[in-house]
């Protein structure tokens, strides 16, 4: 009887755990499995990062979480990702744009996968629902080996901006990330 108990809460116990899978995996995984950064290889990024761009000072805070994917309905999983935070001050040291206490689940930036042609880089993605939804693609990669130093690349992707935005015809338009900088680790 205690064989068969043992077997059945070792059953239970399997099927209760997701499968995991490592980072650079790209193709469809089980329901609720879990890519995993299991070579952790988004650690290096984590931090606090700081760069001047246009007279200004940006902070980037990255941090690696476990998010739930449920953009495909019938295939949630889990991944690790980096999730981004920022501020923006301006010369004077007045901010301009602040969102570092935005809970992970919210952040306005997020991770989505490493590229590795024609260098390893990885891609992030931001998308501002403060600023009329522009969005955008991200992707950094170290320039140094003792990874302190970040080139970050910033492709505005932002399709349209109608009447309803609160900046429609503001000139400039807003601009919370920089296009190319160079980001130091703090």
């Amino acid at each position: 009887m205690r064989k068969l108990f043992i077997l059945l809460i070792s059953h239970f116990v399997f099927l209760g755990c997701a499968q995991v899978y490592p980072l650079n995996t790209n193709t469809d995984v089980p329901n609720d499995a879990y890519i995993k950064d299991v070579n952790n290889e988004l650690i290096p990024y984590e931090g606090i990062w700081k760069g001047t761009w246009d007279n200004k000072t940006f902070f980037l805070s990255l941090n690696r979480v476990k998010k739930y994917m449920n953009h495909k309905e019938n295939n949630p999983y889990y991944k690790d990702i980096l999730a981004g935070r920022f501020k923006v001050l301006d010369s004077s040291g007045n901010i301009l744009y602040d969102n570092t206490s935005l809970p992970d689940q919210d952040t306005k930036i997020e991770g989505a996968r490493f590229l590795s042609i024609p260098y390893k880089r990885y891609s992030l993605f931001y998308i501002d629902s403060d600023i009329c939804n522009i969005s955008g693609n991200i992707l950094i990669n170290f320039i140094n080996t003792s990874n302190t130093e970040l080139n970050w690349k910033f492709i505005d992707t932002t399709d349209i901006i109608d009447s309803s935005c609160q900046y429609y015809n503001a000139n400039p338009f807003p601009q919370p990330l920089p296009k190319n900088i160079i980001l130091i680790k703090q």
